[in-house]
C-alpha cells in the first residue's frame, strides 16, 4: 500500500541519514584513514550488511556528505539570489558568494580536509543555474554572448581554477573580486560597471531553517577580504 511505501521510504531516509551522520562526525574526529565501515555502521546503529544497500564505499558516503553540503549552500544562495531582478547583479552576487564559500565554508573546508577526497571537490554554483543565468542576461540585453553554452562553460571553469589556487595560496582573495569583473567584463559590461557591481558589498543571509548547520559558517556582513 502507498501508507506501507512512505513509511518504508522513510526508514531508508533515516537509515542514510545516521550513516552521513556517523560519517561526518568520525571523519573530522579521527580523519578518513583511521575509519572502517563497521566504525560506521556502529555509530549509525545499523548492521554492516546495511551499509552497503546504501553505499558502495567510504569514498561514496564521504561524496555523498559533500552533496549534503554543497545542498545547504544551494538554498543560501537561491535565498540570497531572490530578491535580486537585474542578471548582472545576480551573477556577481553568485560569483562572490560562491568565490567566498569555497574558502570560508567551514563544515566544507573541514570535511574535505579529513576525508582525503582532494582538491577536485570544489564548492561553485549550479552548472544548470549557470547556463540559464547567463541565458537570462543576453535575453534581457545585458550581456552579449555569442555562445551561452561555452560562456556558461568557461566561467565555471574560471571559478573553479581560482577557488583551487585561492585554497593552494598561489592566489590572494582579491582574485575573487578581480575574476568576477573579468568575468562581467568578458560579458560586455563596460569596466566602470563590473568595478562598481563588484564593490557592493552582498546582502545579508536571511535566516535559515537549518540555522545550526549555518551558524558556523559565519554571518556574511563579518565577510573577510570583500572589499579590496
Amino acid at each position: 500500500s502507498m501508507g506501507e511505501l512512505t513509511r518504508l521510504q522513510r526508514k531508508r531516509e533515516k537509515t542514510r541519514s545516521a550513516l552521513l551522520n556517523a560519517a561526518r562526525g568520525l571523519v573530522c574526529e579521527r580523519g578518513h584513514d583511521k575509519i572502517s565501515i563497521q566504525d560506521l555502521t556502529d555509530r549509525a546503529d545499523v548492521g554492516v550488511g546495511t551499509f552497503y544497500n546504501y553505499f558502495e564505499s567510504k569514498q561514496h558516503v564521504y561524496e555523498a556528505v559533500l552533496e549534503e553540503i554543497r545542498f545547504s549552500f544551494n538554498q543560501q544562495l537561491t535565498e540570497l539570489r531572490k530578491p535580486i531582478k537585474d542578471p548582472a547583479t545576480i551573477l556577481t552576487v553568485t560569483l562572490l558568494y560562491s568565490f567566498q564559500q569555497a574558502q570560508d565554508n567551514e563544515d566544507w573546508r573541514t570535511f574535505l580536509t579529513y576525508s582525503g577526497l582532494g582538491s577536485d571537490h570544489i564548492l561553485h554554483q549550479d552548472e544548470e543555474q549557470c547556463l540559464s543565468d547567463i541565458r537570462f542576461g543576453a535575453q534581457r540585453g545585458r550581456f552579449k554572448v555569442d555562445n551561452v553554452q561555452f560562456t556558461s562553460s568557461l566561467i565555471i571553469g574560471m571559478v573553479r581554477h581560482v577557488s583551487r589556487e585561492i585554497t593552494l595560496g598561489n592566489l590572494s582573495r582579491n582574485s575573487m573580486q578581480e575574476t568576477t569583473r573579468y568575468i562581467l567584463r568578458m560579458l560586455g559590461l563596460p569596466d566602470l560597471v563590473a568595478k562598481a557591481l563588484v564593490q557592493t558589498p552582498l546582502p545579508p543571509i536571511p535566516a535559515s531553517k537549518k540555522s545550526n548547520e549555518i551558524e558556523n559558517q559565519a554571518d556574511l556582513s563579518k565577510m573577510k577580504g570583500f572589499r579590496s
